[in-house]
């Protein structure tokens, strides 16, 4: 007696089909590192690159390669800091990086899902300047796009203006790729 083969049903070649892009996507996911540096006489400090473009689902791992530095997001949640990040991303804070690479506690790594501008800063050392600006997918006109200080209604601490200048142009990160500090621009 012969069994009908019974044909797969749409629902699951649809579930063949979803495994795969979810494969393909989790497989072009890439991880950029950024290293958090401070010169050995202390008198620079930068990440680098400063800049960075990727794309939605990439991971970024800051490395801090001396010094003591903290990676965080532009954000009221974090020192009620002004909006720099998209409106729905989730902020971040890597607290203080605790020893120099590799040692444990030396890294920190975020994995952005959202397209938009996103600045950051390290704690003890915005006022210096030492900030970072990630260009996820297309920069869209999210508040990392918009003039600093654009919402003094909400009374949220400003960016100083000596990390407001230290910020690469997004039109120079999306040419580019990579930003480096212009601590580094003399070493290529």
């Amino acid at each position: 007696m012969f069994k009908r083969r019974r044909r797969p049903s749409a629902w699951y070649g649809l579930g063949v089909l979803l495994a795969a892009l979810l494969t393909a996507s989790a497989a072009a996911a890439h991880t950029f590192d950024v290293h958090a540096v401070m010169s050995k006489d202390g008198s620079q400090v930068y990440f680098d690159p400063i800049g960075l473009h990727i794309q939605p689902g990439d991971t970024v791992r800051w490395v801090q390669v001396n010094g003591y530095h903290s990676v965080t997001a532009y954000a009221p949640s974090n020192g009620n800091h002004e909006l720099r990040i998209p409106e729905r991303a989730q902020p971040w804070d890597s607290g203080m990086l605790l020893g120099e690479y590799p040692a444990k506690g030396s890294t920190f790594e975020h994995t952005f899902a959202l397209p938009g501008v996103y600045d950051y800063f390290c704690q003890p050392h915005e006022a210096a300047g030492m900030v970072g600006r990630i260009v996820v997918g297309a920069p869209g006109d999210g508040p990392g796009t918009r003039p600093f200080g654009y919402a003094p209604d909400r009374h949220w601490k400003p960016v100083p203006e000596v990390a407001q200048k230290a910020f690469p142009a997004i039109q120079s990160i999306m040419e580019k790729g990579a930003v480096r500090a212009p601590e580094l621009e003399h070493t290529r």
